[in-house]
């Protein structure tokens, strides 16, 4: 199980590889995955990633998703 900051961590990841350059909410995104006061927004991210980046997420990336989607919902 991943912990909050790990978490973080692989979703500001994700949203510089899949959204950086091509997302006009990126910095905001990046913002509120850093702020632990906030929740983790996981289905923002990847409902961004599939608007702005047809992508092939790899099976590593697949296996933390779902953990994402099972912590923050």
């Amino acid at each position: 199980m991943l912990t909050d900051q790990q978490a973080r961590s692989f979703l500001k990841d994700l949203i510089q590889k899949y959204l950086k350059g091509i997302d006009p909410d990126y910095e905001r995104l990046i913002k509120i995955v850093e702020d632990p006061t906030r929740q983790v927004p996981i289905r923002g991210v990847l409902e961004d990633i599939r608007t702005f980046n047809n992508v092939q997420f790899t099976a590593t990336e697949l296996a933390l998703i779902e953990e994402l989607l099972y912590m923050y919902g």
